[in-house]
């Protein structure tokens, strides 16, 4: 029997690593993370609407993004995780929900979401960043 466990059971161990540093959570160390916000835009550049960097010493796990605007036809958006901008110049038709399930960042990461409109209408645009970060 080794470690504990019959013979004919093979005993495997699950290492989780960020930017080749081990991560081993522990359930008294980890917290809630992430941000909300909304933002009313008549402009044509970028502004944030939602935006959540990982603590030093932690390391986040994104687990999703929500997007809701009033006017989705004039809304358009742009995500950044980490140091991906993930979608540009998007239009939605609709609210979205954006799953990660338990994407890894690296402390010091942001993850971030902005709108821009067509530069007469006015959009009003919220924003949800689920996470949480592990000490």
């Amino acid at each position: 029997m080794a470690h504990g466990a019959p013979d004919w059971v093979r005993m495997v161990q699950v290492a989780v690593t960020v930017d080749l540093v081990p991560v081993v959570p522990k359930e008294t160390e980890q917290r809630a993370a992430g941000a909300v916000g909304r933002k009313a835009n008549a402009t044509t550049g970028y502004l944030t609407v939602a935006s959540w960097e990982v603590a030093a010493d932690m390391v986040g796990e994104l687990k999703e993004i929500l997007i809701l605007s009033d006017d989705y036809v004039n809304s358009v958006f742009q995500v950044t995780v980490g140091d991906v901008v993930w979608a540009t110049n998007w239009q939605m038709k609709s609210s979205m929900p954006i799953i990660f399930e338990d994407l890894k960042l690296a402390a010091g990461k942001i993850v971030l979401v902005e709108v821009k409109s067509n530069g007469t209408d006015t959009v009003t645009v919220d924003a949800i960043i689920v996470g949480k970060e592990i000490g």
